[in-house]
């Protein structure tokens, strides 16, 4: 490697870090007061918020290299023409393709890592996610019962008020648990010793199972009290929703590749694209940076922006169509790459001409 292409690895390295590192922190900032909101709500156990935390933060980074890796190229290379450094290399005989051999130096070994992220790693944190969103459906705190408080949930027709003392170790089984049911004119009091929330396998639904204890239900008519003494009760309740997680974002790339239906391939495409927009933007980076002398050096920037913005809502949009059957999945998101290619080309030869 030349001292120059030594020199402008090192700029885009250095900007490329730089950048991924601020997008990194505005999202783990984002993602935490997000987690930590739903855990003061009671939607999500505190002792999990580390976790989440981990598994969103690292799903997101993924997603952040190809557009930190544009906002890096594009600060690095308006450094260079802010410092007209750009200028004394051009007027040394650097072509383009002097440049774009720096550049993909350091791009295609990130491309080859963001691929095995994306291929490998992407679907691993969905599946933890997945599974830690599963268990957090089970515990308590998901139907909003944290330990030692009373909770009411319900509308005026039926409504209920629920108290556990303690929750164990395991923070699945509620210790010394009360409930009150109100129903219209009747009204149930139900005490335990303890009480468990399991998933019906059958309707999907949550259920609160009490052992060992005493059930008061009142009569309105015969102004009477039932008291029923029981081994096992179950209960179903409203509770809160914690969120489900989409099953296709956790399959294994390859056996997603094998899949045909249009929602299997727009996911596929949709990893695909991720890993591709790398080396596609930052094709485009080099041209989209060229600054004209006395032009603002952030302006291209915005411009950058805008561009990734527009390139990303449309591959959105269009994975919702083709998962949807609205567009064909053989045409897919291909075409959206080749404009983006064609684009950097445009400019390319718009501000550098023929290649020598």
């Amino acid at each position: 490697m030349s001292i120059i292409n030594r020199y402008l690895f090192k700029e885009i390295a250095l900007s490329f870090a730089a950048t991924l590192l601020v997008l990194t922190l505005i999202i783990v900032g984002n993602t935490f007061v997000r987690l930590l909101a739903d855990a003061s709500t009671g939607n999500l156990p505190t002792d999990l918020v580390g976790s989440l935390l981990g598994y969103g933060s690292l799903k997101q980074l993924i997603r952040l290299i190809p557009v930190a890796l544009l906002i890096g190229m594009m600060l690095a290379f308006s450094r260079l023409y802010r410092d007209s450094e750009m200028s004394a290399l051009r007027a040394a005989g650097v072509a383009p393709r002097h440049f774009y051999r720096a550049i993909f130096s350091f791009v295609l070994p990130l491309t080859l890592v963001l691929a095995l992220l994306v291929i490998f790693a992407s679907p691993w944190l969905e599946s933890n996610t997945a599974k830690l969103r599963s268990e957090i459906s089970e515990r308590p705190e998901a139907a909003g019962i944290p330990p030692g408080e009373f909770v009411s949930s319900g509308s005026a027709e039926r409504n209920y008020t629920a108290l556990a003392e303690s929750i164990d170790a395991s923070r699945t089984v509620m210790e010394r648990f009360f409930i009150r049911v109100q129903s219209g004119s009747s009204e149930v009091l139900i005490w335990a010793k303890s009480a468990v929330l399991f998933i019906d396998s059958g309707s999907g639904e949550r259920v609160l199972q009490i052992s060992d204890g005493y059930r008061y239900e009142s009569n309105p008519e015969q102004g009477g009290m039932t008291v029923i003494r029981f081994g096992e009760h179950s209960i179903r309740i409203p509770l809160k929703n914690s969120g489900e997680m989409d099953s296709l974002a956790a399959m294994p790339t390859l056996e997603l590749w094998q899949q045909t239906d249009n929602e299997s391939q727009a996911e596929f495409q949709w990893r695909i694209a991720i890993i591709l927009s790398a080396p596609l933007l930052a094709l485009l980076a080099f041209p989209l940076s060229y600054t004209a002398p006395r032009q603002g050096r952030y302006s291209k920037i915005a411009v950058a922006i805008l561009i990734y913005a527009v390139y990303a809502s449309v591959l959105g949009t269009m994975r919702g169509m083709i998962a949807r059957g609205d567009f064909p999945p053989l045409l897919g998101l291909w075409w959206i790459h080749l404009l983006v290619l064609g684009l950097a080309l445009w400019l390319l030869r718009k501000y550098y001409g023929k290649p020598a």
